[in-house]
Formats: structure tokens, sequence, C-alpha cells
């Protein structure tokens, strides 16, 4: 892992130091000097900079006796950006994480009868992150191991994909499924569900399933907030070149930060709705699943609905949406 942090490290710093053995390589080459060690007589200048959105880059000069290389590389965000909150806070978080999420996750024998075995990984680059709770390991529906995840939202409810799941519409076809979560003390908590709305691109343009538990969890049980996508986006633009840090679950038990060091292919078959979040300090920021849809108005009203159904007060089971308008936009460009 401190290869991870150096990495991390010189990222932060501007990827200068990068950039330079980089350039090295290309005036050593030309002058017949090994790869890997610049040439001799080879002078190193900032000779610029230049801004996109709330990135900051250094445009590099490398001079030798018979060329010159000149290179722009990501230096630092502004420091009132949302990208620099995020990107600090994830550089001095990193230190011995990894990105398994789980220590332990089995189906015992008679499962689903009996709970399936699970356990946190205290290591993992979410340990202790406020929503982590409401990261479901595991359902009676899941298929493989890991497939067709539940997030919580309220709870009450929790989100899944709606494609594979059932037409569209209100729907009982998955009551008394189990779902289970876990503490952070590894208390395996199970709940099931009672009623459910699937949303399809076909009919409504959206993608999701939201399933409607039986019972409240329980306070050790954490759902996760929410971002809407396109906010976020004008708040946290990809500036291209630069760290852009995502949390993202796949179906292995494993989370993805889109960061050199801290990635893993979370684009398989079956890891359509595991959730996309924005990493907060010390907080999950829930903005949508794997090629499904986000957080919205309409998928409020879909939770409104079935409490009403239930005979639930639906001002109990409202999302929980981030604050984002103390940071500046970045209108795409």
């Amino acid at each position: 892992m401190n290869k991870l942090r150096s990495i991390l490290t010189a990222l932060s710093a501007g990827l200068i130091i990068g950039a330079i053995l980089l350039a090295g390589d290309k005036l050593g080459a030309a002058e017949g000097t090994p790869s890997g060690t610049a040439g001799q007589g080879t002078i190193t200048n900032i000779v610029g900079w230049s801004t996109n959105a709330a990135a900051v880059y250094a445009i590099l000069q490398l001079t030798s006796p018979t060329n010159t290389f000149t290179n722009t590389v990501f230096d630092h965000y502004f420091p009132e950006s949302l990208n620099n909150l995020v990107w600090t806070n994830f550089i001095a978080h990193t230190n011995g994480r990894n990105v398994a999420i789980w220590s332990l996750r089995s189906h015992p024998p008679g499962w689903p009868t009996n709970a399936p075995i699970m356990a946190w990984n205290t290591n993992c680059l979410m340990w202790g992150m406020k929503g982590l709770t409401g990261l479901s390991p595991c359902w009676e529906e899941e298929g493989s191991s890991g497939q067709v995840p539940v997030t919580a939202l309220t709870r009450r409810h929790g989100y899944t994909r709606g494609h594979g799941m059932g037409a569209e519409g209100f729907t009982t076809n998955h009551t008394v499924k189990k779902v289970w979560f876990v503490t952070t003390n590894n208390t395996v908590v199970q709940t099931t569900v009672v009623r459910a709305v699937v949303r399809t691109q076909g009919e409504s343009k959206r993608d999701y399933t939201l399933l409607l538990f039986g019972d409240d969890l329980p306070a050790s049980i954490e759902p996760i907030r929410v971002v809407a996508l396109t906010n976020m986006l004008t708040k946290y633009p990809n500036c291209g070149g630069s760290p852009q840090p995502f949390f993202r679950t796949e179906q292995l038990g494993n989370v993805s930060a889109d960061v050199t060091g801290f990635s893993f292919n979370t684009w398989k078959g079956g890891d359509s709705g595991s959730p996309d979040m924005l990493p907060m300090p010390n907080e999950l920021a829930f903005f949508g699943g794997r090629s499904t849809s986000g957080p919205s108005a309409e998928m409020q009203a879909d939770i409104d609905a079935l409490c009403v159904m239930q005979g639930l007060n639906k001002d109990n089971y409202q999302l929980q949406w981030v604050d984002l308008s103390g940071y500046p936009s970045y209108p795409p460009r």
C-alpha cells in the first residue's frame, strides 16, 4: 500500500515528477541515454499554467541540448471546489486501505432459510463512512452472489435495478423475499419485502426497482443519502487529465474508486444496479446505480405511493439529499 500511497501523493502534487520522467525518457532516447534516465543537461521549467473548470494544470518545458519537450499535467484543484474537497480527503484516507468490502461473505448450508455469513473488511476504502451499512451484501433474489444488490435509501425502501425484475409498475411478486444488512459490529439484520415498484426504460424511461420492507430498519443500519446526478456533475465536473474519485461497488465484493491503484472492473454482467457513490468526507452519497437511474422527484413519488399502499406516513420516508449548494458550479464546456 505504500506504493499506492506514493502514486496518490504524486497525483496530488500535480504529477509533475511523472511528467519529468516521461519527458526525460523521450529526451534521453533522442540523445542515446538509457531509458528511464534524463539526458545530461536537461533543464525543467514550469512555463505557464492553464485551467479547466475546477482543475489547475502546470505547463512543463523540458529542454536538452538536442530537444525540447512540453507537457501539461494536473497540479491541483481550486481550494473552494467540491473536486478539491473530495480529492484531498480521498488521498488523506488511503494509507493501508484496499478495495475489498468484506472479510467474510458466504451462503451457509440451508441458505436462504439460514442467514448469510458476513463480516466487514475494516481496511476497506469505505470503512467508517456514513451510509456504509445501507449497502446490503445479500438478498434472496440475487442470483449469483452479489448480483442485483439492494441499497437502503430510507428505513423502509431498498433500491436495485429495474430491468430483469418483471413488468413495469407496482407489484407483490417479490413479497416475503429476504434482504440482509450488516451492522458495523457484524450483526446480520434481516428484513423482508412486502411490495415493490418496478420502473423500466421501455415504459417510464427510468430503470430501478424500489422494495418496500415490512419493518423499519434499526438505527444500526443507516440508509444512504442521495445527490442528483446532473447537480453533482455541475459541482464535481470531469476536468480531463485529473483524478475524479467515485466509489462503485460490484458483485465480487469490491469497491472501485476510479483511481490508479484503487480500481476494479465494475461493468460485468450482473453488476447492474450496484450503487455509484460520491465519496464525501466521512460519508457516501448515492447518485445512481450501474446502468440504472438515480434519485429523482419521480423516485420520491414512487416511495410515497408505496408508503400509502402500506398505510405508512410518507413524510417519515423521504429521500435525504446532500446539500451541494455551497460549492461553485462549473457549467459544461
